[in-house]
């Protein structure tokens, strides 16, 4: 079962995508949006308006989440992709160093412990998300410009 905050952030990223092009919700794989259309919070009203810019919406952090996965997965360009990894990989490097770091100034006898230091510095890495965010909202943009 999905929790109620991503069941509301299925229900604005549905509703969203109402507004998206569609040539870029047809790249959103039909398993994908059958979960959105299945796992929906029925009972949700979003606060997403037609006339609105995306960047211009108050939008749950959870579908802004989402939606700056649908970018990274199925909209970016293949360039875009690979400076992705590129950053993730940078990222990645530089929280490994600084988990090493921690675990060399304080030795750690217990495993347990240990892996929840790595989890912390691992679950913190959002610089790809802004960016990301900023090229879903300039999609937006340019499909409300047309309009």
């Amino acid at each position: 079962m999905v929790d109620i905050k991503y069941q509301n952030a299925l229900t604005e990223v549905e509703q969203i995508l109402k507004y998206t092009q569609e040539e870029l919700v047809c790249k959103i794989p039909k398993s994908v949006r059958s979960f959105i259309k299945e796992n929906k919070n029925q009972n949700y009203l979003t606060s997403v308006i037609s006339n609105k810019s995306l960047e211009e919406q108050e939008i749950l952090p959870e579908t802004q989440a989402i939606l700056a996965l649908f970018y990274r997965s199925y909209w970016a360009s293949e360039e875009e992709k690979q400076e992705f990894a590129k950053q993730d990989a940078i990222e990645l490097e530089k929280k490994n160093k600084t988990v090493d770091e921690i675990l060399k100034k304080e030795p750690i006898e217990d495993k347990k412990m240990t892996q929840n230091v790595t989890t912390v510095a691992l679950i913190n890495t959002e610089t790809w998300y802004q960016k990301i965010l900023k090229k879903i909202y300039n999609l937006f943009q340019k499909k409300t410009r047309q309009k």
